[in-house]
């Protein structure tokens, strides 16, 4: 008997709708012979559903709701001996994972998007003891293109990116950095680190270096200037692919990754969008660690 697990989170957009319900559990009868629906009420509660739904040998998860839902579910499963596969219905602001995966942010086309027949396995983060699905960064950058829709892209161009943290890339301040990985290290100012297990922001290919997201390997990129042209600079080229050519820019591929403060600076790295724990921290990629469904739009 195939079964699905049904996780939605009622605060991520209107996913909890009956008409999409409605839509999705129609969807699922086709592949799936019994599906459960878990509604989540409070933080830690997709986790604790996900874990459930490891334990008790379900096929597969299906995540309703957005970033945060996916990563309490992939935290969930990750140290469980079987791990169900995961589809990803979007219905958060952001939605990164999704985008990269190429699942439409409409609902109803996400949900008919999925055959079931069509899946990948792909790495995560490991940051102390917590999962990210994407990026661990320190620095206002990636907010800035976290923040812009592809509306905005077609018709601001770079701007787009500017415009929704200008005040911050302005504003804020140098950090003084130990950074230790197994390519290669740095010590000193930093203005912006990002350590990346794709190559990509929804469309935004921001360079080719390591396309893959099943390598056990992130692109780890460190902005050294934190002068306002350098940073546009910056953007500049990670709108046409190449940000790992930028003279500023420390660049190297690593599984392993440690980041300390070199003074007594509380700095907190974000994981996901999402604040993580203060440094020092230690970064490890997993290889290979979920299997997730891919829409049968997706080309790799």
């Amino acid at each position: 008997m195939k079964k699905i697990m049904v996780i939605i989170n009622p605060k991520a957009g209107k996913e909890s709708s009956r008409i999409i319900r409605k839509q999705l559990l129609s969807h699922l009868n086709k592949y799936f012979d019994d599906i459960k629906i878990k509604i989540t009420k409070k933080a830690g509660d997709a986790e604790l559903f996900a874990e459930q739904a490891a334990q008790n040998k379900y096929e597969a998860i299906c995540s309703v709701g957005g970033d945060g839902t996916v990563n309490e579910i992939f935290h969930g499963i990750v140290n469980q001996s079987h791990r169900p596969k995961v589809a990803i219905i979007p219905s958060g602001t952001g939605n990164l994972l999704a985008k990269v995966l190429g699942i439409s942010a409409i609902r109803s086309w996400a949900i008919k998007s999925f055959e079931f027949d069509k899946t990948k396995f792909i790495d995560i983060g490991l940051c102390n003891d917590r999962v990210f699905n994407l990026f661990a960064s320190i620095g206002p950058i990636p907010e800035a293109m976290h923040e812009t829709t592809i509306e905005d892209k077609k018709s601001f161009g770079l701007w787009a990116y500017l415009r929704p943290s200008m005040e911050n890339l302005v504003a804020s301040e140098e950090y003084d950095l130990d950074i230790k990985t197994d390519s290669g290290n740095y010590q000193g100012k930093v203005d912006h680190l990002v350590i990346s297990i794709t190559n990509k922001l929804g469309s935004l290919v921001f360079t080719k270096e390591n396309q893959s997201m099943s390598n056990g390997k992130a692109n780890l990129f460190v902005l050294k200037d934190r002068n306002f042209f350098p940073r546009l600079a910056t953007l500049s080229s990670a709108l046409a692919g190449n940000v790992e050519k930028v003279e500023q820019i420390e660049h190297c591929i690593a599984s392993h990754i440690s980041i300390a403060s070199l003074d007594d600076q509380e700095i907190f790295i974000d994981l996901d969008g999402e604040k993580g724990p203060a440094l020092p921290v230690e970064i490890q990629i997993l290889q290979q660690q979920i299997e997730v469904y891919l829409p049968n739009t997706y080309k790799d």
